[in-house]
C-alpha cells in the first residue's frame, strides 16, 4: 500500500542518489524509506502522502524503531529520513525538512572490560612456571599484568629499554600507539619475575640485587638486543607472544580455572581495573601508564562490569530472593 506518487520522487531520489553516494549508501537509504513507508501504511492502514510526512510521524517511527533496532540500525534510518526530506526540500515538494530536528540516538557508555580475578591471576601464573619455558613467560605475564602494556609494545623491548634497579625500575615504551613514548615504572613482581629470566644469561644469581649490577654492565658492553628469546634464540615476534599467552589461556581454561576469552589485552585491562580500585582518583595517572591520548579513552575503566551491575540489582531491596 503505496501512494504512487511518493514512489516516484523516492525512484527520482535514487537517481541522484547513484550520483553523489556509495552504492552501499543508496541502497541502504532507499530501502530506508520504503521501510518507512511500510510502517506508515502498517499503522495508519492507509499509504502516506507528502502531507502527512511531519516531524511527529518521523518522531513515531524512529520510537518504534528502537524497540527492536540496534543503535547503529536506528540512526542510519534517522540520517537516510534526513537526506530524503532535504531532498524533497530543494525540490519544492515540501515546504521545509520534517526531518531536520531528528535526533539520532545516543550510544550508552561501554560497560568497563571484564578484568582477571585474583584466583584467575594465580592459575595463569601457575600456568607460565609449568611451561617450556617458565622463566620467561613468567616474565612476559607479569610484565603485561604489571605494566598494562600492549603486547606488541612488550615484544618490541630491547636489553636497554629497561632500567634495572634492586629498588625501583622503569621501561621505555619507544613506540606506543600513535607512535607515542611513555615511561612506566616496574614495581618489584615486575623486577623479581625479569631477574628470574635474564639471571642465566647474566650468570649472576636470581636476586634483584645481583641482576641490577649486571644489567648495567651488560648494557656497556654487549650490543642491542631483543629481550624476549625464541626458543631458537631469536628475537619472539608479537603473533608468537600471543601464541605463548593463548597456550597458557587453553591449559588454565581446559581446567576451568581462566576464562577461555582471556587474551594478552585482559592482562591490560586487569592492570587498569586493579590501578583504579587503589587509586580510584587518578585518571589521569592511569591515561599516562597506558598510554592513552584522551581521559574518555581510560574512563571505561571507571564504568561498572556487567558483572557487578548484575550483583548490585540481585542486592536491591525490592529483590525477594537475593542469594
Amino acid at each position: 500500500m503505496r501512494d504512487q506518487a511518493v514512489l516516484n520522487l523516492v525512484d527520482q531520489w535514487q537517481a541522484v542518489l547513484a550520483v553523489e553516494r556509495a552504492a552501499t549508501t543508496c541502497r541502504r537509504y532507499v530501502g530506508v524509506i520504503h521501510q518507512f513507508l511500510d510502517w506508515y501504511a502498517a499503522q495508519e492502514h492507509r499509504p502516506l502522502t507528502l502531507r502527512y510526512l511531519t516531524p511527529i510521524t518521523l518522531v513515531g517511527y524512529r520510537n518504534a524503531l528502537q524497540q527492536t533496532a540496534k543503535t547503529s540500525t536506528v540512526n542510519i534510518h534517522v540520517s537516510a529520513l534526513r537526506a530524503w526530506g532535504d531532498w524533497l526540500n530543494q525540490q519544492g515538494a515540501i515546504t521545509g525538512n520534517p526531518a531536520a530536528r531528528l535526533k539520532v540516538v545516543g550510544r550508552q557508555e561501554p560497560l568497563a572490560p571484564k578484568a582477571l580475578k585474583d584466583s584467575e591471576v594465580n592459575a595463569l601464573l601457575r600456568a607460565a612456571a609449568d611451561s617450556r619455558h617458565p622463566a620467561r613467560d613468567t616474565a612476559i605475564v607479569q610484565m603485561l599484568l604489571q605494566t598494562g602494556m600492549r603486547i606488541g609494545e612488550c615484544a618490541a623491548l630491547h636489553w636497554e629499554d629497561i632500567t634495572f634497579g634492586e629498588k625501583q625500575g622503569q621501561v621505555l615504551i619507544r613506540a606506543g600507539k600513535g607512535n607515542k613514548a611513555r615511561i612506566v615504572p616496574l614495581n618489584a613482581s615486575a623486577r623479581q619475575a625479569l631477574a628470574t629470566y635474564v639471571a642465566p644469561v647474566l650468570q649472576v644469581e636470581p636476586t634483584l640485587k645481583a641482576v641490577a649490577g649486571a644489567w648495567m654492565r651488560r648494557l656497556r658492553s654487549a650490543p642491542s638486543t631483543s629481550l624476549w628469546q625464541s626458543q631458537k634464540g631469536g628475537a619472539l615476534s608479537v603473533s608468537a607472544m600471543e601464541r605463548v599467552i593463548a597456550g597458557l589461556v587453553r591449559d588454565g581454561a581446559a581446567r576451568q580455572l581462566i576464562p577461555a576469552v582471556t587474551r594478552a589485552h585482559t592482562l591490560r585491562h586487569t592492570f587498569a581495573t586493579r590501578y583504579l580500585a587503589t587509586h580510584a582518583q587518578d585518571l589521569v595517572g592511569l591515561a599516562a601508564l597506558l598510554g592513552h591520548s584522551s581521559l574518555n579513552t581510560t574512563r571505561i575503566y571507571v564504568q561498572p562490569t556487567a558483572e557487578q551491575l548484575a550483583d548490585r540489582v540481585e542486592r536491591i531491596d525490592l529483590n525477594a530472593y537475593p542469594d
